[in-house]
């Protein structure tokens, strides 16, 4: 769901654009001490818009796939309504990510249903 270069900054502004093959010379580097964070837990209506913006369901399967995810344990719903990983969740995608089976990838889905 998420490029890993969606949120990079420079501090000054946003990285300038260039072409594949350019040279870049950095001006300066610095290291940062922090720890990878989890994407913002997200509410039913930005996982139905992300679902149809990556062309996974169709309008009358998408509520199915959600009533799916929770019915099976995979996902459930915090007190502001944010859909939250269950541990079963998680084994489920990190166990078929080392397997090679990066089912959680948008983009395999959508060819999946297609």
């Amino acid at each position: 769901i998420y490029a890993p270069w969606e949120r990079w900054s420079t501090g000054q502004g946003e990285l300038p654009r260039l072409q594949v093959g350019s040279r870049v010379a950095p001006s300066s580097l610095l290291m940062k001490e922090s720890r990878t964070q989890a994407p913002p837990p997200i509410s039913e209506v930005e996982l139905i818009s992300l679902m149809d913006r990556n062309g996974i369901g169709t309008d009358a399967t998408i509520a199915q796939h959600i009533t799916t995810i929770q019915d099976r344990e995979y996902a459930e719903k915090d007190h502001a309504q944010k859909f939250l990983p269950t541990k079963l969740g998680i084994a489920l995608v990190e166990g078929y990510n080392s397997m090679g089976y990066q089912l959680n990838r948008p983009d395999l889905r959508r060819e999946m249903e297609a």
